[in-house]
């Protein structure tokens, strides 16, 4: 389906408020007697916290309430781990407090809070208070715990979990091998740069004893339940309401600590408090940073038979958000779409004195994408094929779906060679060294496939003795029917930023036989709406909207049956369309007359839930529900004598099962490949040797313009969910480890290209991102090359 000429294009809802700044955030809620919130933050990577003085800070005009660690110990509970307890993922569960009463773990770390009448104050404030360290040794370096068998004490202590999965007989496989690969490759870390940064107003009302919680975030009733806990209060005690929120990428989850802090300050200042994250702070925050030593070995024919990989993962300083987990779906999504009978992943996870991860856009699913893609254009390369040609041979079949991956994931179904073939042709794609442009520019092209397991279900594998089983959430929305024929929807899914309301709106309004704009989509306020689990794991439409689509029939039955009454025949002989109720005879009554005539039975208002129904294996814990694939054509141009690289061209052809809404999916797929290209080629969240940040603003944390970008060329090849009720996949995450992975090996074939034959070989591409300094490095002296 070509989404550029799709019929019924149903546009973005309230785009117009965006497009000319009307629409509302959560800095735009100033409430009567606002305070503002300021943390003041470690200048150790590692180290004691002797004292912590806040008398100056306290004193300085403005300043109403400062706290540290020791004072809000006394107010607080621990912290809860969000996605179900660390042991799910074999990792031990370690307490954390919001603030730490004994040491620091990064340069960052808040240590006290406060709040103030303004900002300034609040910021002159935190200036001001004085903390003594003593310094500790920090953690192991993460090439340390490569390709080591044996862990000494101190290197166990900063092991979050190790993953082991297996299938066949990789030692076997290795030692019958016709042709081996051996390689290592890492995945620099990046984070989100989301446009809004995170932001929260909290509001004690001292006389309701209730709190009530603007913010800017992904997951309203779970930051209720986090509240609740650390806070000591009922969850019913709690209203969360999310405004506008302008881009998320994972890290407006809930777990961090700024969350109960803000809280807890206007609770004991009786007062609003406000926080909003700057972008220092927001920058503080990454993830997908990863080693993996890769070995394969492979046929004269380019089949892969055995693949094995022992990957390294820092996440950072140990938290409870969800940001560490991805490093298990890293492990668990290997070896991707490839039929490769005999494959073994070892995976290290371990804590750094670095800020801790927080979820990113791909979630862990990126990085064995842009792995296994320079593993099958090596092997092509070996062997003299055509790289698309190596795809093709090692590429799952239809026949094998579905199709139970070595983690105990299970791929529910795909056409994958179909897939490829069509970018294939889309493109234009030819093979690779193409011509030069210049005397220095090369052109080069690269391909990959990606798979993105979603709809929830991290862990994975065989059920055992003390094995927790697993189940994905489900799902919940409310149809409401006015007497006036007005539809209201209330969903336990939220919108990032990226629309998904319109799809609701869509699906409520094809079922009740209305149009969109007589439907009111209501999500993100806990008082209100169903519980459900937000925005996560692509669960927006496959799951929100199935939960919308089978209240929307229940509400149309009720509505058929009252019209049937009224139009003399039987409830199944009448149509909803066109905002009116038709029989077989030509008689109709408008919608707005059956509402009222409904109505007077009682209200018009229907919940279900819904979760996907893949079918039970009694042997395997529950896996992710769907599996989205997507293939990708890059075109770069590369200067050889500056390293800069400049992306040509991007085709892509996604799979997410039954597009819903054309125009959502194929903005998320725009944002995703944007992203990927930003990962392959700026983005880099750096750090001194002593741990402070090195990337603070946007002149450091290098992000895509829109003249840095090709227009992408985006088709899809609709294959349905056998598992859930529209027959969708997730379009969230699809397109980040495509795009990283296509430009990556587009990049070391112009590189390739510009060799010629002759002189010192081109070193290959190994890491991500490749700016113009790495670029460079790769290609040996004289740099010209003409």
């Amino acid at each position: 389906m070509d989404t550029r000429t799709a019929p019924g294009r149903w546009p973005k809802r309230h785009a117009l408020e965006f497009a000319t700044g009307q629409a509302r955030f959560v800095d735009d809620i100033r409430p009567q007697g606002l305070l503002h919130m300021a943390v003041v933050r470690s200048t150790r990577a590692h180290a004691r916290i002797v004292s912590v003085d806040v008398s100056a800070a306290a004193a300085r005009p403005g300043v109403v309430l400062v706290l540290d660690a020791h004072e809000a110990a006394r107010h607080l509970e621990t912290l809860p781990y969000q996605f179900g307890a660390p042991e799910l993922l074999g990792a031990r569960n370690v307490a954390l407090q919001a603030l730490p009463v004994d040491k620091v773990r990064y340069v960052g770390e808040p240590v006290a809070v406060l709040a103030a009448e303004n900002p300034r104050a609040a910021r002159a404030a935190a200036a001001a208070v004085a903390v003594e360290y003593d310094d500790l040794p920090e953690a192991p370096r993460p090439y340390e715990y490569l390709g080591t068998s044996v862990l000494s004490a101190e290197q166990r202590e900063h092991v979050v979990t190790e993953n082991h999965f297996s299938s066949g007989d990789p030692d076997g496989a290795l030692a019958r091998a016709e042709h081996l690969l051996d390689a290592e490759f890492t995945v620099g870390r990046s984070t989100t740069a989301p446009l809004e940064t995170r932001g929260y107003v909290a509001s004690w009302d001292a006389s309701a004893q209730r709190l009530t919680v603007h913010a800017s975030h992904q997951q309203p009733f779970q930051l209720r339940d986090e509240l609740a806990e650390v806070l000591r209060l009922a969850p019913e005690a709690i209203r969360v309401v999310v405004p506008n929120v302008g881009g998320s990428f994972g890290l407006k989850m809930t777990g961090q600590v700024e969350e109960p802090l803000v809280c807890l300050l206007s609770m004991l200042c009786e007062r609003p408090v406000k926080w909003i994250e700057s972008r220092a702070e927001c920058f503080l925050g990454g993830g997908r940073e990863q080693i993996h030593r890769v070995r394969a070995g492979f046929g004269g024919d380019g089949r892969v038979e055995v693949f094995t990989d022992h990957m390294v993962v820092p996440v950072g300083a140990r938290s409870v958000s969800p940001g560490w987990r991805q490093a298990y779906v890293s492990a668990a999504s290997l070896p991707g779409p490839y039929d490769i009978p005999h494959v073994d992943v070892t995976s290290r996870v371990v804590t750094t004195n670095l800020p801790p991860w927080h979820s990113c856009r791909g979630f862990g699913k990126e990085a064995p994408v842009f792995v296994m893609e320079r593993v099958m254009d090596l092997i092509a390369r070996r062997l003299r094929l055509d790289p698309a040609e190596v795809r093709r041979r090692n590429l799952l079949p239809t026949s094998a779906f579905p199709h139970r991956m070595p983690s105990g994931y299970q791929i529910d179904s795909g056409d994958y060679r179909a897939v490829l073939d069509r970018v294939i042709d889309i493109s234009g794609y030819t093979g690779t060294h193409q011509q030069p442009s210049s005397a220095t520019v090369r052109r080069g092209v690269g391909i990959s496939f990606e798979i993105t397991p979603e709809g929830g279900g991290h862990a994975s594998g065989r059920l055992a003795p003390n094995v927790t089983p697993t189940v994905a959430a489900a799902e919940s929305a409310t149809v409401r029917l006015d007497r006036d024929g007005h539809v209201t929807v209330l969903s336990g899914v939220t919108n990032p930023g990226g629309g998904n309301d319109t799809a609701l709106a869509r699906l409520a309004a094809e079922t009740l036989g209305t149009t969109t704009e007589n439907v009111t989509v209501v999500q993100g306020d806990t008082s209100l709406c169903p519980p459900g689990t937000g925005n996560a794991s692509s669960r927006g439409v496959a799951v929100g909207g199935a939960a919308v689509v089978l209240a929307a029939r229940d509400m149309a039955d009720k509505l058929r049956r009252t019209a049937a009454a009224t139009l003399g025949c039987a409830p199944h002989e009448v149509t909803l369309a066109d905002d009116a109720a038709h029989a077989a005879s030509g008689a109709s009554i408008p919608l707005r007359n059956l509402c009222a005539r409904a109505a007077e039975c009682g209200e018009l208002s229907y919940t279900r839930s819904y979760r996907p129904t893949p079918p039970d294996d009694p042997a395997y814990r529950y896996s992710y529900p769907y599996f989205s694939s997507g293939a990708y054509v890059a075109e770069v141009d590369v200067d050889t004598a500056t390293g800069v690289v400049k992306v040509h061209a991007i085709t892509a052809v996604h799979d997410c099962g039954r597009v819903v809404e054309p125009v959502l999916v194929e903005g998320q797929l725009q944002g995703a490949i944007a992203m990927g290209i930003g990962l392959a080629l700026y983005e880099d969240n750096r750090f001194e040797a002593d741990g402070a940040p090195a990337t603070r603003t946007f002149k450091e944390y290098m992000v895509p313009r829109a003249n840095d970008l090709p227009d992408f060329v985006i088709r899809h090849h609709e294959t349905p969910a056998p598992h859930t009720l529209l027959g969708a996949k997730g379009a969230g995450e699809a397109g980040v480890g495509g795009a990283l992975a296509a430009v990556a090996n587009a990049i070391d074939d112009a590189l390739q290209g510009a060799q010629h034959g002759a002189g010192e070989p081109i070193a290959t591409v190994t890491s991500v991102p490749l700016d113009p300094p790495t670029v460079l490095s790769l290609i040996p002296e004289p740099r010209g090359l003409g």
